[in-house]
């Protein structure tokens, strides 16, 4: 088949999409039957699709045949799937926030980090208004760009946050950005945060080794920084980084790139 593309954040979502652009006829028993030729079976697809369980490698390379891509690429969005279950599992045994095993824990979390981004990046750089139904369209589609199976309240969640923490100014049918830099505060955005940053760093690892991905940016740094002046390093980084975001943002082109950074300084 001719794939279409799409910004797929897990392994589920390929299966789901691929499926759905078979066509409706091919149900989930169709599907495993028909063009994954017995690989999977259909209660454990809708398992998949669901993100309840993961594939195995075998039949991810099974649906990279179908798709016509390089198994590869899809095998590293499986691997990362997992690495941010684990990690998952474990920021919740230590912020003991209760699990919730009817899903693939912490992967929707870490999208929460991601939104709220991509809700400032959609907003004018000259912190000009734009008509608020505009701008909770377009992040609309973001969140459905993200996958299946989110919350229904995902967008509502979104907006109250960048308004509690004076992201954006709404008046009336109106809305602009006041500030394009995120800070997590509660403990639901910085584990959502932490999740995020898991999954940047996985993917960044992934596309450096396994895809040689050459417009991945991946750095480590390090200092010597006298006690007493690593707070001030820490503005002097924060304010670096406004600066860059500034700088970049406000240049004018059609061909824009979203990206999604995050820092981080550890003793």
């Amino acid at each position: 088949m001719t794939s279409k593309p799409f910004p797929f954040k897990s392994i589920k979502d390929i299966f789901y999409q691929t499926r759905v652009l078979m066509g409706r006829e091919y149900t989930l028993k169709r599907f495993a039957s028909e063009i994954l030729q017995g690989a999977v079976e259909p209660v454990m697809l809708s398992y998949i699709e669901k993100g309840k369980r993961f594939p195995t490698e075998e039949q991810v390379k099974c649906l990279a045949k179908v798709r016509g891509e390089d198994p590869q690429t899809l095998l590293v969005l499986l691997w990362q799937d997992r690495i941010l279950y684990a990690f998952s599992r474990e920021i919740q045994k230590t912020i003991q926030k209760k699990e919730t095993p009817e899903s693939v824990a912490g992967i929707e979390e870490g999208m929460l980090s991601e939104l709220i981004s991509r809700a400032i990046a959609a907003l004018p750089d000259d912190g000009s208004q734009i008509l608020l139904q505009k701008w909770r369209a377009e992040l609309n589609r973001a969140i459905l760009s993200l996958g299946v199976h989110l919350p229904a309240d995902l967008l509502e969640s979104v907006e109250k946050i960048v308004l509690a923490q004076g992201l954006i100014k709404i008046q009336g049918s109106q809305v602009c950005r006041l500030e394009n830099h995120y800070v997590a505060k509660s403990p639901e955005e910085k584990q959502a945060l932490a999740m995020a940053y898991c999954g940047i760093f996985t993917k960044s690892l992934l596309d450096k080794i396994v895809l040689k991905e050459k417009k991945t940016y991946l750095r480590n740094h390090y200092l010597q920084i006298p006690e007493d002046q690593v707070e001030s390093f820490h503005q002097a980084l924060d304010d670096a980084i406004r600066n860059l975001t500034k700088e970049f943002a406000d240049k004018e082109g059609d061909a824009r790139t979203f990206l999604n950074v995050l820092i981080s300084s550890t003793k």
